[in-house]
């Protein structure tokens, strides 16, 4: 994978996604995880992949979901997202290496919504 930052125009969203939601990573608890980004291409939907500098985790997300495409079910990524089981309006993140926080291996391969995580950094409180 060749994971890098996006500070110009290109990636400009993703990047701003990742920068502004987790202001910590959600795995280590560090902040300013200086997260790069890389792209995944799948059969059924491309995601953007997040990796924090610090402990080498990588989360990932639909493009859909990242770029806003899957919030409603008049698009093709919303639709399938629907017929998935999944809330349309809701921010998917999966966990795909918790990094060097091996205390964290449960989250490995598990999604969770944007809140979920975003709490999950919050709880590591200010001293890190």
């Amino acid at each position: 994978m060749a994971f890098k930052r996006y500070d110009g125009f290109f990636g400009k969203v993703p990047q701003g996604f990742i920068n502004d939601n987790f202001k910590k990573c959600p795995m280590c608890g560090l902040g300013e995880p200086n997260w790069h980004l890389d792209t995944q291409k799948r059969w059924t939907e491309n995601r953007y992949l997040f990796k924090c500098q610090q402990c080498e985790a990588v989360i990932s997300s639909p493009f859909g979901d990242v770029m806003g495409f899957s919030r409603t079910i008049i698009t093709t990524p919303g639709l399938l997202k629907r017929l998935s089981g999944k809330k349309t309006k809701v921010i998917y993140l999966k966990v795909d290496e918790v990094g060097s926080m091996q205390t964290t291996q449960l989250n490995k391969d598990k999604e969770f919504t944007l809140d979920e995580l975003v709490e999950m950094s919050a709880g590591y409180g200010d001293t890190v």
